[in-house]
């Protein structure tokens, strides 16, 4: 049962349909690990029948992919889950780091974005690619939070930055795997292209703080990052703050080089050298021994290591005497089983939101809820009410965050988009339309089977040999019978009325976006 506080809080939802006073304000952590699959968390590892997963596609549909047991060590995330919140049909609604990170921070879908429509028109089909860059000019979550009076910090990852802001890039100089003797070398074009990031995602995007950052996939340092989060924290005390921890891993999976733990060297930071290694969280040693006595393998200690994090926040919080007045939320950018393809293993991740005292521990929810969702519901718990452009596409899902039931009029589908594949997901259905413009239809004829319905031979993660219909133009999936994705209903003449009421969603949806798609949306 919810606890009396949880009730109390609660009846102050159902009471006033506004949920925070001042006095109640939270701080407001958000962690985004970078490509994470469900069964890269202990937590939520087994739930195959939940979560298309490597593990589980390997389990249930004999295609995964993965290599090794998908066994790690994460007790601190897994808390977050046991003492508060799981969403289990939790969407993002562009599965790629920079369509994923401008519909978290902006509350809308991709293809909204006003850099997008500066190289594909009002009206017309839109490739999507890597896009958007979030711009000065549209709003965002941490602008409205510090509207509301929050401190606003931002650690890690950053992947929507316009053209021609930063300098241009020594990729030597960049490697995940940087020595300190490479990045000494080429330290002042590091230090330069660092801080011109820094001046400008500094002025007009709502933070008040920029720091340890990545522009992009670069250096990875997590005692780096953890230390520029615990510093936010300690510093945000007087204040209501929210914190954005975008985290650099896994990015691929546990056992891709850049993910040993051993291997990177903590006087390498995104923004140069120093000279004495920064060590806040756990050793290499430590996290190899704790992983070898609970069986884990080496290569998934990368798990732990993020956990340590993930722990050294939630620490940060409980010596400050903040813990009870903070939301912690953890989820991932996408999946890597299916990224950037609308399918369910890039699209459908875990999040877990934890808030002792004020969340029911142990909860689950299903809700169909997209990444588009979580800035109108964070303005809402904050005490603010979300700006019209950013409930178009999200809505806030607050109520069911603190026990209450999903609204009536919660939405019965919701849209996925990645390159050239739009989806339609509901409860029970998956409906995936690709259409390419004709120069890349001309490209795949020329080339069939190299060029995929990106429009590129590359950046496609293996997905055409994971799902058996990916050259299908259009695809229809029963998820309840077939969540790996496997067997292609469109063709079936038994599932047509299903078919039609899925593309009849799609055009409605596509309909109020500023770009075409295929057949789709023609009558704007």
């Amino acid at each position: 049962m919810m606890n009396t506080k949880g009730m109390l809080l609660g009846l102050l939802w159902l009471v006033s349909g506004s949920f925070m006073s001042a006095a109640l304000q939270p701080n407001i952590v958000f962690i985004y690990a970078d490509d994470l699959d469900a069964d890269e968390l202990n937590i939520t590892m087994d739930r195959v029948e939940t979560w298309a997963s490597p593990h589980g596609a390997r389990r249930v549909a004999g295609k995964g992919r993965k290599a090794g047991v998908p066994k790690v060590l994460t007790p601190h995330i897994d808390s977050l889950a046991e003492e508060g919140l799981l969403f289990t049909r939790f969407y993002v609604n562009g599965t790629v780091c920079t369509s994923s990170r401008y519909c978290l921070l902006t509350g809308r879908y991709a293809t909204r974005g006003i850099e997008l429509q500066e190289d594909y028109p009002v009206g017309t089909h839109a490739t999507l690619e890597w896009r958007p860059a979030i711009m000065r000019e549209e709003t965002n979550l941490a602008k409205e939070l510090q509207k509301l009076g929050y401190r606003t910090g931002i650690i890690g990852k950053w992947h929507n930055m316009p053209d021609k802001v930063l300098p241009k890039r020594n990729k030597k100089a960049h490697e995940p795997n940087a020595t300190y003797e490479t990045t000494k070398k080429f330290e002042k074009s590091i230090r330069e292209y660092y801080e011109a990031g820094v001046d400008y995602l500094s002025d007009g995007y709502g933070w008040d703080v920029v720091d340890r950052m990545e522009w992009g996939n670069s250096i990875v340092n997590l005692d780096w990052q953890c230390a520029g989060a615990l510093k936010f924290i300690e510093e945000s005390q007087e204040q209501p703050f929210f914190l954005y921890c975008a985290l650099p891993v896994p990015h691929g999976q546990y056992y891709f080089s850049y993910n040993d733990v051993t291997s990177y060297d903590q006087r390498v930071t995104s923004a140069g050298v120093v000279e004495e290694p920064i060590v806040v969280l756990p050793t290499a040693e430590d996290v190899l021994r704790r992983t070898k006595a609970a069986g884990i393998p080496e290569k998934n200690a990368m798990a732990t290591r993020m956990d340590d994090y993930v722990g050294a926040v939630l620490d940060q919080l409980d010596a400050l005497g903040l813990r009870e007045n903070t939301m912690v939320i953890f989820t991932s950018d996408h999946g890597s089983r299916g990224k950037n393809s609308v399918f369910e293993g890039g699209a459908k991740v875990p999040m877990m939101v934890a808030w002792p005292q004020h969340i029911q521990p142990g909860a689950e929810n299903d809700s169909l809820i997209g990444n588009v969702d979580i800035a109108a519901s964070l303005i809402e718990v904050a005490g603010g009410s979300a700006p019209a452009d950013m409930v178009q596409d999200g809505r806030s899902f607050s109520s069911q965050i603190f026990g209450q039931p999903e609204p009536k009029d919660w939405r019965t589908h919701m849209l996925i988009e990645a390159g050239n594949s739009r989806a339609i997901v509901t409860r029970d259905w998956k409906y995936v339309a690709n259409r390419v413009p004709p120069e890349i239809e001309a490209k795949m004829k020329a080339r069939p089977g190299e060029v995929f319905w990106t429009g590129v031979d590359h950046h496609n993660y293996q997905t055409e040999e994971m799902y058996p219909a990916y050259w299908d133009a259009d695809q229809l999936y029963d998820l309840n019978k077939d969540l790996y994705e496997q067997q292609n209903l469109a063709g079936n003449p038994e599932y047509r009325a299903q078919l039609e009421r899925m593309q009849q969603g799609l055009e409605g949806m596509v309909s109020d976006l500023p770009h075409t798609f295929g057949e789709f949306g023609s009558s704007q």
